[in-house]
């Protein structure tokens, strides 16, 4: 009996450093295993910023409910990024429509929107126009020239923090940055706020007054 244990303690000793070198094999394959990115998250990280497809002369209109045009985007060339998803067009132009209120263009050289569609950021020569209202003596037209402007879409906000020369009617205002709310009709002119604000002539008074 002794000399069976003896026997089966020699081959266990001998057989030791393989089972160990086996079960650092095992863990060594297994930290590989988690720590390696799987086949489709590496085939993602290689993803160029490279177009997958394009459309030319393009014209996209939202509707509201009524059925009536919300809002027109048009461009020269639309291009796709696969990677990101985004969209970068070539002479964009977007006009937003509100009942009873002067429709607002917006353009530029190039534009950049998200995949979502609700940021279009615009480069180069960009011009935003707010034709003038049904009383062009309280609500004329405004137009505002910036190298960069950003259209929140869902917001119906137009804004930029760079210089801006902004006309509404005879008034001429610079600034460094602005905001135009669409919704509320309100503008604000951010940072070193220049120009001349033109008002109408005064009523006529009558007599006695």
């Amino acid at each position: 009996m002794q000399a069976l244990l003896a026997s089966l303690s020699g081959i266990v000793m001998r057989l030791l450093p393989l089972l160990l070198m086996a079960i650092v094999a095992g863990s060594t394959f297994w930290l590989v295993q988690i720590n390696s990115p799987k086949e489709d998250q590496a085939a993602q990280s290689t993803k160029k910023h490279e177009p997958d497809y394009f459309m030319d002369r393009f014209s996209a209109t939202e509707l509201a409910p009524d059925g009536s045009t919300k809002i027109r985007f048009t461009g020269d060339r639309m291009v796709h990024f696969e990677d990101d998803q985004t969209y970068e067009v070539t002479r964009p132009a977007m006009r937003a429509y509100q009942p009873e209120r002067p429709p607002v263009t917006a353009r530029a050289d190039i534009g950049r929107m998200n995949a979502e569609g609700s940021v279009i950021d615009l480069y180069g020569n960009g011009f935003v126009l707010r034709q003038q209202g049904a009383d062009a003596s309280k609500d004329p037209q405004l137009t505002a020239a910036s190298s960069y402007f950003q259209l929140l879409v869902n917001d119906d906000i137009v804004k930029t923090d760079k210089p801006v020369k902004l006309m509404r009617g005879p008034s001429v205002m610079t600034a460094n940055g602005l905001i135009f709310n669409n919704v509320s009709r309100e503008v604000q002119l951010l940072g070193n706020v220049r120009g001349t604000i033109v008002t109408g002539p005064s009523p006529a008074r009558t007599p006695g007054s």
